[in-house]
């Protein structure tokens, strides 16, 4: 059931009405049963088990942090074991083959015999985002700064609540939970908002994110037909489609929460108008760069006992990340350079430059060190990897793409190298605009003219597009 795919539209306007229709008393119940009918709604027949797996989690969490609170003296033990099996059950599910392989590899560059193994284990959706609010949710306990919730039916739809649930933003109790306590009244203008939200998401799927993967895709699937020309537009493009994909996922959500009366917090703020890596992660999904920050790098020691464990604990943290995001050594890499740049900024090196150059050369310098980064992001082996990294730096190796491979035509678009990138451009110049001219853009006149706009959207996907064009999001697979 795909946010941008008609059969949600009915699931959401149908809770939408039931939710402010029924007495307050059942509000909760409703958005907790109709969270696990979204959830089980996703690949049959395994989806049918997702429900009692969440359920079942959500219930051992619960009684945890009813027994830190029934035995204080075993805090300390409990926080330890529920992470811990927390975490088991993430790695049974996401990286039983990735350390069969990893093992397997190991095995083959010592010389040893090896043998291939594979377990069919199906992966849970969302696991990893629900493993990441339930694990705060007790860290949170033990240091005192939530109480264990009175009521389970409302932690559990705290945790399973169907516009988070598959990609986050990672929401903290005291963002969500509380909001149960207190049943919303109906504003006009926040409804109004919702639709806004999620009309401005759904185009940036659709329309945006969608039509550019074409030719992401189309590249990324020939690395060794690239060169350095046509490795740098699809690295451009890719970091736009990954943004715009997940930054509409994430406005989807809000819209949708806001629409029941509930807000979730931002998770993007022009991230490709940092300055420097360290202010571009706290503008790059945020709710994830703050739970690494809190829940891992300050309790590693953070930047407390000098540079060298600063250093380490970046490493970690980053890498860690990396691990989070997929069981592959791709992402580990990935993960590692951020950490790599980081340091770079932590050390003094060239992103502190700023001062010496023009605020647009800091960001033109961040946003290609991103853009390095995305390749073992997108990249389906490291091999592939690599290789577009090698042509990424070569300017001597330009290739002027055949037409078989340099463009696409699908039905009635065509999307050439250079519509690609005059798309980037004009991504960027609207970032530019956005950022800039938030509140001069915020006027009852703009946001008008942009519900009209979704509703014109709407009615285009729902007469011409039909569910078949609908399209998975990126970080659903995380």
């Amino acid at each position: 059931m795909l946010f941008n795919s008609p059969v949600y539209l009915i699931f959401l306007a149908v809770v939408v009405a039931l939710y402010w229709s029924i007495p307050h008393r059942f509000r909760i119940p409703l958005l907790l049963l109709a969270s696990y009918v979204f959830y089980m709604s996703w690949s049959p027949p395994h989806g049918l088990m997702y429900g009692p797996l969440i359920f079942l989690d959500s219930l051992y969490f619960y009684w945890l942090s009813l027994a830190m609170i029934r035995w204080p003296q075993f805090k300390k033990p409990i926080l330890i074991f529920g992470i811990t099996t927390e975490l088991s059950l993430l790695a049974y599910f996401k990286y039983t083959n990735f350390f069969a392989q990893t093992s397997e590899a190991i095995l083959h560059f010592l010389h040893l015999p090896a043998r291939h193994v594979h377990f069919d284990i199906f992966l849970p959706l969302a696991i990893s985002f629900t493993n990441f609010v339930l694990i705060s949710y007790l860290i949170d306990v033990y240091r005192g700064n939530e109480k264990p919730h009175s009521s389970f039916t409302r932690f559990a739809t705290y945790v399973a609540f169907f516009p988070h649930l598959i990609a986050g933003p990672i929401v903290r109790a005291s963002e969500l939970l509380h909001q149960f306590d207190n049943y919303p009244k109906f504003e006009m203008e926040r409804f109004v908002q919702g639709i806004h939200r999620f009309c401005t998401g759904f185009f940036l799927k659709v329309f945006v994110a969608d039509l550019i993967a074409v030719y992401v895709d189309m590249i990324f699937g020939h690395p060794e037909l690239q060169g350095f020309n046509t490795s740098w537009i699809a690295v451009y493009s890719f970091s736009i489609q990954l943004f715009c994909d997940f930054f509409g996922y994430t406005l989807m959500a809000q819209g949708s929460a806001l629409l029941m009366g509930y807000t979730l917090p931002e998770n993007f703020n022009a991230p490709y108008f940092a300055r420097n890596m360290s202010e571009f992660w706290t503008r790059w999904h945020i709710s994830l760069s703050r739970w690494l920050r809190d829940y891992l790098y300050i309790p590693l020691g953070g930047n407390r006992h000098g540079k060298f464990n600063t250093y380490r604990n970046l490493f970690l943290t980053m890498g860690l990340g990396g691990l989070w995001h997929g069981a592959s050594w791709n992402f580990v890499v990935w993960g590692l350079m951020n950490g790599l740049f980081l340091c770079a900024y932590k050390t003094g090196g060239y992103f502190k430059i700023n001062r010496f150059i023009p605020e647009i050369g800091a960001i033109f310098i961040t946003f290609h060190a991103v853009c390095l980064t995305r390749v073992f992001f997108r990249a389906t082996t490291f091999e592939e990897a690599v290789h577009m990294l090698g042509t990424m730096i070569n300017p001597l190796q330009w290739k002027q793409i055949s037409d078989q491979v340099g463009s696409v035509e699908q039905g009635n678009s065509f999307l050439s190298p250079e519509t690609a990138l005059l798309m980037v451009i004009l991504f960027l110049a609207c970032h530019w605009l956005i950022r800039h001219y938030r509140e001069k853009l915020a006027h009852p006149l703009f946001r008008e003219a942009g519900i009209a706009a979704g509703y014109g959207i709407f009615l285009y996907f729902l007469f011409t597009l039909g569910g078949s064009s609908s399209q998975q999001f990126i970080y659903f697979q995380f």
